[in-house]
């Protein structure tokens, strides 16, 4: 259900930004099929115990869904805080003690489960409302 809104918000966010790009003009009902049906494979690759942030665009996907990279609106602080609540909610732990202090612009954080390890960095896009969040998966 969760999954589902959130392809709805995805294909909705992705068709404002992309109509806002292209000026006044909308896409055309192919090109809204075609953004659709690739939101809708790129979450229905992620593994289920990684939360994606509700306003994802450019979501990207590759060694096998084990690094997922996407742009997210909002601050550093807000989209770290964002990941340190959901992947704690969903079972992550906190590993060693980590510093997760923003150091340019970037906090890292690093969590970890029985089977799996994760790597979640967050980085400011200078002049954007967007941040880029970078996850890598290592499952054991």
């Amino acid at each position: 259900m969760i999954r589902q809104m959130l392809v709805i918000l995805i294909v909705f966010g992705m068709s404002f930004l992309s109509a806002c790009a292209r000026g006044s003009t909308t896409l055309s009902e192919a090109e809204s099929a075609a953004q659709t049906a690739t939101v809708e494979a790129g979450f229905s690759a992620i593994p289920e115990d990684v939360p994606i942030h509700e306003s994802a665009v450019n979501l990207k996907l590759a060694a096998n869904n084990t690094y997922i990279s996407y742009e997210a609106l909002g601050t550093v602080e807000e989209i770290t805080n964002y990941y340190r609540e959901n992947l704690e909610a969903i079972g992550w732990e906190k590993r060693n003690k980590s510093n997760e202090s923003p150091v340019g612009g970037v906090v890292t954080l690093l969590r970890s489960k029985e089977d799996a390890n994760i790597s979640v960095t967050i980085q400011s896009i200078p002049e954007s409302d967007y941040v880029r969040v970078l996850i890598s998966i290592l499952r054991k």
